[in-house]
């Protein structure tokens, strides 16, 4: 199991934002595998030694964010899974261009920055 990166972090720090409860989560997610599928990547989550009860979260959790890379001319949109309370995953995909998997260099452009 691998640790979160930075842009990982960063999104979930934005989906506890809308879900608070979920803040506790956080240091107890893993990354299990990022798996590269055609335009994107599925980046799965497991919880080590997490403890506390599970809410009755079910969401699929975005925002109107554009996730700008390097080499990525139309950037790099995603979604979260939370199931059972649970964070699942993460998946991130582009507007049908290739990319690495690589988060390198990446900036969080908000729809009112635009």
């Amino acid at each position: 199991m691998e640790e979160l990166s930075e842009l990982e972090t960063v999104l979930l720090d934005g989906l506890t934002t809308k879900y608070p409860s979920l803040k506790s989560h956080i240091p107890f997610i893993k990354v299990a595998k990022r798996e590269k599928v055609g335009v994107g990547m599925i980046v799965h989550f497991e919880y080590v030694n997490f403890k506390e009860p599970l809410e009755e979260i079910n969401a699929l959790f975005s925002t109107e964010e554009n996730i700008e890379l390097k080499n990525l001319r139309n950037g790099l949109s995603y979604l979260i899974d939370v199931t059972d309370g649970e964070i699942k995953y993460i998946d991130f995909f582009t507007s049908g261009e290739e990319w690495n998997g690589k988060f390198v260099d990446f900036k969080i452009i908000k729809e009112e920055d635009e």
